[in-house]
């Protein structure tokens, strides 16, 4: 167990950025096919095929990202101390745990909050549990984090699920307007 939450720790950014992005991308998509589509078949389909590209997406995304700060890191630290850059500059072994970190967790937010779809047979019904869920995941996720940064974890739980209800409801919105459009 020690080992899994070592390796947790070690790689929390690649986590919580899988996380936070997947509960968000997957909450608006579920919602605005909810709302153009009516029907759970087209949203657990689009919300699975959404999560997996997603979770290519972020890899790909994360990946890159780190890479780029590890080379300002090492442009940084170039002709300093050698112990000391080693301290701050990103291997690329720990570039690749986070990018896999990355994949896995924005993989693993599509889970939960795609249940009600398959579970409940009203449309209505799963949106909401499925809103629910979400928001719960991101409470708790914005709290860990809160406390990781000796912040108020009340606080950033409150400001994870607004960033949350934004995603649902552009994704609602989005998918009511394109239900209007394209007479679905």
């Amino acid at each position: 167990m020690n080992g899994f939450l070592n390796w947790v720790e070690h790689n929390f950014q690649g986590i919580t950025f899988g996380l936070m992005d997947g509960l968000i991308l997957l909450l608006g998509l579920l919602m605005g096919l909810s709302e153009a589509t009516g029907e759970a078949r087209i949203v657990i389909m689009g919300g699975v095929i959404g999560g997996i590209a997603n979770s290519f997406g972020n890899a790909i995304g994360f990946y890159t990202s780190e890479s780029a700060e590890r080379g300002q890191q090492l442009k940084f630290y170039k002709g300093k101390n050698a112990a000391e850059s080693q301290k701050f500059v990103h291997s690329h072994s720990d570039i690749l745990l986070s990018t896999v970190a990355s994949f896995i967790a924005t993989l693993a937010s599509l889970v939960l909050p795609i249940l009600p779809f398959f579970l409940i047979p009203l449309l209505s019904e799963a949106m909401l549990v499925s809103g629910i869920i979400a928001m719960i995941l991101l409470a708790i996720l914005g709290f860990f984090i809160g406390k990781m940064n000796d912040e108020s974890g009340s606080l950033n739980s409150l400001k994870y699920v607004v960033l949350g209800m934004v995603g649902a409801g552009l994704g609602f919105f989005a998918g009511d307007l394109l239900k209007h459009f394209l007479g679905a």
